[in-house]
C-alpha cells in the first residue's frame, strides 16, 4: 500500500511540474504582401498619379495564391489575399523556416484545386465556398484568382470629374501564373515566428511602355472572349510587380 501511495504522490509531482514548465511557442512561418504605389505607401481608396497623368484609385484589391511549397515539402495549399478586410497579412502556418530557403507558388487557384466542388473544402480554407463568396464564378468555370477594381479621370487636370470604372476579373486555367523566390532571408519576429514578405507595386502593376495598361481605353476585363489581350497583360503585370520586401 505504501508503495501505491508513493507511486501516486510521485506521479503527481511530475504532473504538477510540467504544468509549471513555460509552453514552448510553436515555429511558424508568416507571408505578407505589402502593395505601394512606386515609392509611396499605399491605402485603398486614396487618390494616386499614373505616367500618363490619370488620377485613380483602387477600391478592390483581391487576389488568390495556391500550392506554397519548396520541392516536395508542402507548406501552404491556398491563401486569399483582400487588402481591405485583412490588410498586407496573406497567411501564417505553423512551419520550419529552414526548410523554405526558396519557395514556389502559383498565383491564381491551381487547377488541381480550380474545379473541385467549393463547399466541400475545409470551413477555415479560403476556397470553402462561405469564404470565397464572389471569387467563384460557378461550378465549371472555378475561381476569380485576381479582383481589381478602382476608378481612374482620364482627363488630366480636367475642370469636371470624368471618373471611369476599372474592373480586372481574372480566372480561368489559361492564365495561372508560377512563382518562384530563391535565397530567401527569413525576418525573425520573435517567439518563434518568421516572415516573408513581399512587395506589391501598382504602379508597376500599370506598367510602362508596351506592357503598360492604359486606364483609358483598357479598363475591362471578365477573361472574356475577344479579352484576351489584356487579360494576359493584367495577369503577367501582376505577377511582375511582385518582388521580395
Amino acid at each position: 500500500m505504501r508503495i501505491i501511495f508513493f507511486c501516486l504522490f510521485v506521479l503527481a509531482l511530475t504532473t504538477a511540474c510540467d504544468k509549471d514548465k513555460p509552453e514552448t511557442p510553436k515555429a511558424q512561418l508568416q507571408i505578407d504582401i505589402q502593395p505601394v504605389f512606386g515609392g509611396q505607401n499605399f491605402y485603398m481608396d486614396s487618390i494616386y498619379t499614373t505616367p500618363e497623368g490619370y488620377k485613380l484609385k483602387f477600391t478592390e484589391l483581391k487576389c488568390y495564391f495556391t500550392l506554397f511549397g519548396n520541392g516536395n515539402t508542402s507548406l501552404h495549399e491556398a491563401a486569399l489575399l483582400d487588402y481591405r478586410e485583412t490588410g498586407s497579412l496573406l497567411f501564417k502556418k505553423e512551419g520550419d523556416y529552414t526548410k523554405f530557403p526558396s519557395l514556389s507558388a502559383v498565383l491564381g487557384v491551381d487547377s488541381s484545386l480550380n474545379h473541385l466542388d467549393p463547399s466541400a473544402f475545409p470551413n477555415e480554407s479560403p476556397l470553402n465556398i462561405s469564404n470565397a463568396g464572389p471569387m467563384h464564378w460557378g461550378w465549371s468555370t472555378g475561381y476569380i484568382f485576381m479582383n481589381i477594381e478602382g476608378k481612374v479621370d482620364t482627363i488630366p487636370d480636367a475642370s469636371t470629374n470624368t471618373n471611369v470604372s476599372f474592373s480586372f476579373h481574372i480566372g480561368t486555367d489559361t492564365y495561372l501564373q508560377g512563382l518562384q523566390f530563391n535565397n530567401i532571408n527569413w525576418t525573425d519576429l520573435g517567439n518563434n515566428l518568421h516572415q516573408f514578405k513581399l512587395k506589391l507595386d501598382l504602379l508597376a502593376f500599370l506598367g510602362q511602355g508596351a506592357n503598360s495598361i492604359n486606364l483609358s481605353t483598357e479598363n475591362l476585363t471578365h477573361t472574356a472572349a475577344g479579352q484576351e489581350l489584356l487579360t494576359q497583360k493584367v495577369i503577367s503585370n501582376f505577377k511582375n510587380a511582385l518582388s521580395p520586401y
